[in-house]
């Protein structure tokens, strides 16, 4: 018969993953990983591997998470401009969220590149290319119910969008004010009514 662990795997993960989101993952040091996880090494290495295995467990659990909102946030919406109006109101909340620890684990990712092996900076790159995505299809979408014209470059400002969304991100990390991102994201949606 199998052994217990003897503690809430999913409460673990959170931990390390708030970690990780807090100071990256270079900074994030095993000692911080046992005190912030409640765990010894042994434990640790037994349940998650190493510090490498257990940050893309927690990369994949935020990527999912992220993904979800954004699909959920879009879905919703009753219109194109809507739904990136709420998508850049969302990436400006979270960061500024008690809840969270402000910026993005995906962005401190990529900024973090150098530390990281091919697969994490795929899924990396997955979050990006499924943001671009889902923002080309809801202007698609806004292109067929009229809402821009025929010849609206859906790829190329999905792209400005998904630039956009990511810059407040780093520049919400950098202390900016929230007032200067809310300026941001109007002249984002200012762009999709063509001003």
């Amino acid at each position: 018969m199998a052994r217990s662990k003897g503690f809430d795997e999913n409460q673990a993960l959170e931990a390390a993953l708030r970690l990780f989101w807090e100071k990256g993952y270079a900074a994030t040091s095993l000692q911080d990983l046992e005190k912030g996880m409640g765990l010894n090494r042994a434990s640790i290495y037994n349940a998650f591997g190493n510090k490498r295995s257990l940050f893309k467990k927690c990369l994949a659990r935020y990527v999912s998470r992220v993904e979800a909102k954004l699909d959920g946030i879009t879905g919703a919406a009753a219109s194109a401009r809507e739904a990136i109006k709420n998508w850049l109101a969302f990436v400006i909340d979270f960061h500024f969220s008690p809840e969270t620890p402000g910026g993005c684990l995906v962005i401190l990712s990529a900024l973090e590149r150098y530390q990281h092996d091919r697969e994490t900076k795929e899924m990396v790159a997955t979050l990006f290319r499924h943001e671009r995505e889902v923002v080309q299809r809801v202007l698609a979408e806004g292109v067929k119910r009229g809402e821009f014209p025929a010849e609206f470059d859906c790829a190329g400002v999905a792209g400005a969008i998904t630039a956009a969304s990511s810059g407040m991100v780093v520049l919400a990390m950098a202390d900016t004010p929230v007032s200067a991102l809310q300026g941001v994201l109007r002249s984002v949606v200012g762009l999709l009514d063509g001003k």
